[in-house]
């Protein structure tokens, strides 16, 4: 599911006329009120967080996780994320809305077995 955010922009934006854009600081602004155009500030803010996770998970790939609920909700979707193809935020944005939710709910108790997995000290190092 894309997210536009256009009933959240209409809240935000309403009204707001920019009237020297020329100004550095309007063109700040022009930027900062399309960025909220295009999404919700909350809406955004998730899927900036899904996509932080995705690109933490995605470098912590290769550790030995124990297995749980959690840690198969974040291999699972990071699964099916093309990297190369797409980047962790317009993955996130393509999530329905369950898959999204199922990240953000898995993300602390992933991160906690991640954490304590890093923690160990390598038993087969010289």
């Amino acid at each position: 599911m894309v997210r536009t955010g256009e009933g959240c922009a209409n809240r935000f934006i309403k009204g707001i006329i920019m009237s020297n854009s020329n100004n550095a600081v309007a063109q700040g602004l022009e930027r900062i009120l399309s960025e909220l155009a295009d999404s919700c500030p909350v809406e955004r803010a998730r899927l900036e967080a899904a996509a932080r996770i995705l690109t933490v998970a995605r470098r912590a790939d290769g550790l030995h996780l124990p297995a749980s609920e959690a840690t198969r909700a974040v291999a699972e979707i990071l699964r099916h994320w093309e990297f190369g193809a797409v980047t962790a935020l317009e993955y996130a944005d393509t999530l329905p809305e369950a898959v999204l939710e199922r990240l953000l709910r898995a993300a602390p108790a992933w991160a906690a077995a991640a954490n304590r997995a890093l923690a160990k000290p390598d038993r087969h190092a010289a």
